[in-house]
């Protein structure tokens, strides 16, 4: 029986997931949610309640939010007893956070930061920075990576006009090409 309500529920979180999206499956699940998010996960750990994200944050593919710290099963008190360690985890407003990132227990994300893809952030990240790596390290100013961006890359109003996205991405391509032989 436990099977069933088992497989039960998880075929209604995946239909809820599927007609609703991942930010009001993210508010279900316990995750405070900002406003205009962009969410590309479905598992947000065994304590969800735990995790804030501000507005415009983007959490992308495969990122991983670790609330608790699981290694204290190895650390017993005088009554054989594990011991216990949970901590939030905050995400600032204007933040990307890279694939495959890993967020550990306790960390906060300022605003306007950039995470890399693949890094893990042990510590907290302060606001205008962009950090990556293992662990995160902060690498830049959100300031200088913006001049570089808008120095290299294309503007979706560079791309006004181009509906297929194959034409989108190829027009981008020969904008930053062309943005970068100067």
């Amino acid at each position: 029986m436990a099977f069933i309500r088992s497989a039960f529920h998880l075929l209604f979180d995946l239909v809820y997931f599927m007609a609703k999206g991942s930010v009001a499956y993210a508010r279900k699940k316990g995750v405070t949610v900002g406003e205009q998010c962009r969410i590309y996960i479905k598992s947000w750990g065994s304590e969800p309640f735990l995790i804030s994200l501000g507005d415009h944050v983007t959490v992308t593919s495969g990122v991983k939010f670790i609330t608790h710290d699981g290694s204290t099963c190895l650390v017993k008190d005088v009554q054989g007893k594990r011991y216990q360690r949970f901590a939030p985890i905050q995400v600032g407003s204007h933040v990307f956070i890279g694939v495959n990132s890993i967020i550990m227990p306790g960390v906060s994300i300022g605003s306007n930061v950039v995470i890399g893809a693949g890094s893990v952030v042990t510590k907290d990240i302060p606001d205008n920075s962009v950090a990556i790596g293992v662990p995160a390290k902060v690498v830049s100013s959100f300031a200088d990576y913006q001049t570089k961006i808008q120095a290299t890359c294309a503007s979706d109003s560079d791309l006004v006009g181009i509906q297929d996205y194959a034409e989108r991405v190829q027009r981008a391509i020969e904008i930053q090409a062309s943005k970068t032989s100067h």
